[in-house]
């Protein structure tokens, strides 16, 4: 029985490793991908696209990771793969959700247009 238990619980902690290489190897590309588009000073409209051309690879490895995981756990392929392509959207709007607050904190501030002077009204007499 304990070892029943103790063989289950390194197959589960084996499985759970299989998914997290991949996202770990993800989520480094979306930092790596958000260090060159600050330096490349990409617009947050067009940030979503950028990341998704510069980590194409670790996506697809970790979608198939996640599909996998899922499949062995007794989910159905295409809900699986559904799912897996709502946690990586989780984590590009995320990213480019953090990618915008910075792009727009890191925008010079313009100083206000002075305001013109006020005309003097007319003197009592």
């Amino acid at each position: 029985m304990i070892g029943l238990v103790i063989g289950s619980a390194v197959y589960l902690v084996a499985m759970q490793a299989a998914v997290n290489v991949p996202r770990a190897a993800f989520s480094d590309c979306l930092k790596q991908a958000g260090v060159k588009a600050t330096s490349s000073k990409i617009d947050p409209e067009a940030y979503g696209d950028f990341i998704r051309g510069q980590c194409t690879a670790q996506t697809a490895t970790f979608k198939e990771a996640l599909v996998s995981f899922d499949v062995k756990n007794g989910i159905k392929r295409s809900q699986a793969s559904s799912d897996a392509d709502l946690q990586i959207d989780d984590y590009i709007i995320s990213s480019t959700e953090n990618y915008s607050a910075r792009f727009v904190a890191s925008k010079p501030k313009t100083p206000a247009a002075a305001a013109p002077a006020p005309t003097p009204a007319s003197s009592p007499q």
